[in-house]
């Protein structure tokens, strides 16, 4: 369970509460550290916000779940309105682990970072959206992650609309970037 100010309230600072990205960030850092990637697989779960609850999966298997608490389950508990929650099942995570974890490369060129917001149908999961986005941005895309799925005003009721922040790095040199609009584009 992650609660209250995950940024505190300071000079010029807004405080930021934490929210189910936490819960899903939480989960994905357990995994990495066995060396391995979790795939989400948004759902309705019971006990969790509607449209803020996932499976989390490894090679298709549900190992977790994670999203945000119900909020009227959060009142009723005397929480705060915002809870995230996630729980991992360590053991099938273990064991789905490779024998050896390779280090990952530290680079020296900076990164070069861009927000690629898409429309897409309501039914699509953002986890499709995202492998999509890999696949097509090529080698220089170092990272990428799920900041916003928006659902109201402006947006068709079928659709919803998805915010991912990419982050690309060359090993070698200090990208441009017209290199990193070329691959994001080519992940659209």
């Amino acid at each position: 369970m992650i609660l209250g100010e995950r940024t505190p309230h300071a000079a010029g600072q807004r405080a930021v509460n934490a929210n189910y990205r936490d819960a899903v960030f939480a989960a994905q850092t357990a995994a990495h550290a066995v060396g391995l990637s979790l795939e989400l697989r948004q759902t309705e779960l019971k006990g969790f916000h509607p449209g803020r609850g996932a499976e989390l999966l490894v090679a298709g298997s549900v190992v977790g779940v994670a999203g945000e608490l119900e909020p009227a389950l959060a009142v009723e508990n005397d929480l705060p309105r915002r809870v995230a929650i996630f729980e991992i099942d360590l053991d099938a995570l273990c064991a789905a682990a490779p024998a050896v974890v390779q280090a990952q490369a530290v680079y020296i060129y900076p990164a070069a970072t861009q927000d690629l917001s898409l429309v897409v149908d309501r039914g699509l999961a953002a986890g499709e959206v995202l492998a999509a986005i890999y696949r097509g941005a090529g080698d220089l895309l170092e990272h990428a992650t799920l900041v916003d799925d928006y659902r109201g005003e402006n947006v068709a009721a079928d659709k919803k609309s998805l915010t991912f922040a990419l982050r690309f790095r060359a090993a070698d040199r200090t990208l441009t970037q017209v290199e990193a609009s070329e691959s994001r584009d080519a992940a659209v």
